[in-house]
């Protein structure tokens, strides 16, 4: 199975209980000038629980925040993990536009909360939790020194994730029509898979390139 870096990326977020968007796309004042997107986007609120009684058990980097919605803006890479400069770069403001897009942040908040994400990479306040989180294939060490609470999530833990959630719960989730090309995709690989290396090896993940005429937002 071919799938693309940021539809896995949504698919594991999903799965987590996240409302996401794919390619958030962030705009400049002025005509003409270059924007930038968000690869992922996406909030999980802090009573987030599937099915009655027994309730799925979601990734440990979001678990951990129960009391307040918890903010996404994620980076995705093939490769390794990293964050781009629209991300870490404190005079372009990109992050700014963001939280004035998602509307989570009080407006006279906004610069205080952008700077606390420039610098730490996270902003936790008793109202909300806004991370910054890095998704590739290898943990990258400089971004762990630099930004050591940002979350870096590799390829492996997340075709891990999606298997073991499907295979414990394929009785629940059987019925899934509604889901994308790529969620069905998954499901059958899934239950054509002897294991979950036989499912990992039959991922071949493809670098996303956003095409002028595809963004989903704004």
């Amino acid at each position: 199975m071919e799938i693309k870096t940021d539809d896995l990326a949504y698919w594991f977020f999903r799965l987590n209980g996240f409302l996401t968007i794919v390619n958030f796309v962030v705009h400049r004042e002025r005509r003409g000038e270059t924007g930038t997107d968000v690869d992922i986007l996406g909030v999980r609120f802090p009573y987030r629980t599937e099915l009655f009684g027994r309730s799925m058990i979601d990734h440990k980097e979001f678990t951990k925040i129960t009391s307040r919605p918890f903010v996404v803006i994620a980076e995705v890479k093939k490769g390794l993990c990293n964050l781009n400069g629209p991300w870490t770069s404190r005079e372009r403001k990109n992050v700014d536009r963001v939280l004035r897009a998602v509307g989570i942040v009080p407006i006279e908040d906004i610069e205080q909360v952008a700077d606390c994400l420039h610098s730490d990479g996270v902003y936790k306040s008793a109202n909300y939790y806004i991370s910054l989180i890095c998704v590739g294939e290898n943990k990258n060490q400089e971004i762990r020194l630099r930004y050591p609470l940002v979350p870096q999530i590799t390829w492996s833990e997340i075709i891990s994730f999606i298997y073991d959630r499907f295979r414990k719960y394929r009785n629940v989730k059987t019925w899934h029509q509604p889901w994308d090309e790529n969620g069905q995709n998954l499901w059958d690989l899934i239950t054509q898979s002897s294991n979950g290396a036989e499912f990992f090896a039959n991922i071949e993940i493809v670098a996303y390139k956003l095409l002028a005429a595809q963004p989903t937002q704004n």
